[in-house]
């Protein structure tokens, strides 16, 4: 070797030497003697990393990295720990989901309205109201629950809003109802609906996007909330999130990121998906919004955008609610088919506008679909903006994907459509027990969160929590992914559509980086990204996936900074 190349730069690889330049800056922070999963291509394995700055450096043996050291850096000895990337949630709402977490919570358990008002007296004794505001419950599960108006009117006089762990149910006692000025006249709006007695009065209950009309409520301040989700992101470091996709945002939601952003709290990554709220209005108007949007909110490339869009195409499966759009009607409890496919809240012709308007814009579309004609006709919309468009590689998604027909299998590679998938449902939880396998047969049932059906038709599958909907932990959601049933000796929902660990780990960091158009610089570990990785308490890779719940992070870094530590160091 010619000794003028050793001048020309830094070179770092698993079995390559370390060439360094005449004064090359030293390492900031050489982690050695772990289990390094990059997750770069080829899923190397390595036992050290470099980082300068918010860099990675290098990555590869104790004795390539050692040679990064100098008299100021800091060294962290892993003791055989294994390192991942940083977790990314590709499907969460942090933004209105934070101030719930000091609410009085109903813990999404199933309770009859009997156990329910109970429950709900005991929480109002510890949640006392006080001045204007409403009395606010959390994670009430709707299955099979049905509270009549007189059932809500007994918990309080005050006004007093109830919300379904589902993401899509509402409840509202007479005050509440007052205060938001829903009467027999109040129309339903054109993706939800309002329960009615035969009178046609309100009977408190709001479907889908009704529940967006249950206003009036005080807002709390803007560093009130933006508190709070510095709370929860803290909480969200606590389980190896570092990066999050906001699956429905508006003006506020943003205001409250900025505020973290302003101050220098922001400690993740967020990129945020625009709600389109009535996909009846014209497609051009929808978009000339959406474009509004993301020039507005164009904050920082790497830390805060809004560069998506998010369309409801349904509701949810799950009996009484019923909202999800099916190709075949649901059954009765006793197995016969009844009437009822589902809503539509849209025509076909409008969303394909809507769809190719966004994707001609460069903006990434987001699609909740949670039954299965609500997934066939997003896949028609893609179609549509592929003919129109071509493939512009904006990383279009589905969300959730709950309920699939075979024949749109293939259709997810065929069209460059991400599977967006909340695998922690995955099991037979009382939703699939009691409020979802009953009412779709077994025929159909085959096909309920078919990852494994998705991933050999060549599909890429990100993971998301829902949180506020579920829980954000990402590990319990790989455990059911691959495990899919709730526990040691549980009956699983269809163990043939489990994947393999490695493929739900993908889906939480590289493909998850990937669909939020940041592969280049996070979901890997590789000299050029960013330093987002975490440690881990033990091999995931090697113990019984039934134990992948009880996996704890010791340490999260984000930018090549430590923003959790599960020991004080």
């Amino acid at each position: 070797m010619r000794t003028d190349l050793v001048a020309m730069a830094l070179v770092v690889w698993v079995g390559f030497p370390v060439l360094v330049a005449a004064g090359t800056p030293s390492a900031d922070v050489v982690l050695l003697d772990g289990r390094i999963h990059t997750q770069d291509s080829n899923r190397r394995v390595v036992q050290a990393m470099a980082l300068r700055g918010n860099t990675i450096i290098a990555v590869g043996t104790d004795q390539v990295v050692s040679a990064l050291k100098g008299p100021k850096t800091k060294t962290v000895d892993l003791a055989g720990r294994t390192v991942l990337p940083g977790i990314i949630d590709a499907h969460t709402h942090p933004a209105s989901s934070a101030g719930d977490i000091d609410l009085c919570s109903l813990e999404d358990k199933i309770v009859t309205p009997d156990e329910v008002k109970a429950r709900l007296i005991e929480c109002l004794h510890k949640h006392p109201v006080e001045g204007n505001r409403w009395f606010e419950v959390v994670a009430v599960n709707p299955t099979h629950l049905s509270l009549t108006l007189a059932d809500l009117d007994a918990i309080t006089h005050k006004p007093m809003v109830l919300f379904g762990a589902d993401g899509h149910t509402v409840w509202l006692n007479s005050a509440a109802l007052q205060a938001s000025q829903i009467t027999a006249a109040t129309k339903d709006p054109a993706n939800g609906r309002i329960e009615r007695d035969t009178a046609g009065n309100p009977t408190g209950t709001l479907r889908d996007g009704a529940a967006d009309i249950a206003g009036f409520m005080p807002r709390p301040t803007i560093e009130y909330e933006s508190a709070e989700l510095e709370k929860a992101f803290d909480a969200m470091h606590a389980v190896g999130i570092t990066s999050v996709q906001d699956a429905s945002v508006g003006d506020h939601a943003m205001e409250i990121y900025k505020r973290l952003y302003d101050s220098h709290r922001l400690t993740m990554r967020v990129r945020a998906s625009y709600l389109l709220e009535d996909l009846h209005e014209p497609a051009a108007t929808l978009i000339e919004r959406a474009v509004a949007f993301r020039k507005q909110w164009a904050i920082n490339p790497e830390f805060l955008r809004a560069d998506a869009v998010k369309l409801f195409a349904d509701g949810v499966i799950e009996y009484p609610t019923q909202s999800a759009a099916l190709l075949a009607p649901y059954l009765d409890a006793n197995g016969h088919p009844t009437d009822n496919r589902g809503p539509t809240y849209f025509t076909q012709e409008n969303l394909d506008r809507i769809v190719s308007g966004a994707d001609a814009a460069g903006l990434t579309v987001h699609i909740h679909a949670i039954g299965d004609r609500a997934i066939r006709a997003s896949l028609d919309a893609f179609a549509a903006a592929r003919r129109r468009n071509g493939r512009l590689d904006n990383r279009d998604q589905i969300a959730h994907v709950e309920l699939i027909d075979p024949a749109d299998i293939p259709r997810f590679k065929e069209l460059d459509v991400i599977a967006n998938m909340q695998l922690l449902w995955a099991r037979r939880a009382i939703y699939v027990s009691i409020g979802t396998l009953p009412y779709l047969g077994p025929d159909r049932s085959r096909y309920l969160y078919a990852a494994r059906s998705l991933r050999d038709a060549g599909a890429m599958i990100v993971g998301g929590s829902d949180w506020d909907v579920s829980t954000f932990n990402p590990f319990e959601a790989m455990e059911h992914a691959v495990t899919r049933a709730k526990g040691r000796g549980e009956e699983p929902l269809y163990l043939e559509q489990g994947i393999r660990l490695q493929e739900i780990v993908d889906a939480y960091t590289i493909n998850a980086a990937y669909a939020l158009k940041q592969e280049r610089t996070t979901g890997s570990l590789e000299p050029g990204k960013r330093g987002d990785f975490i440690v881990l308490d033990r091999d995931i890779f090697t113990i019984e996936p039934f134990d992948l719940h009880e996996t704890k992070v010791l340490s999260t870094y984000l930018d090549g900074r430590e923003v959790y530590a599960a020991i004080a160091k």
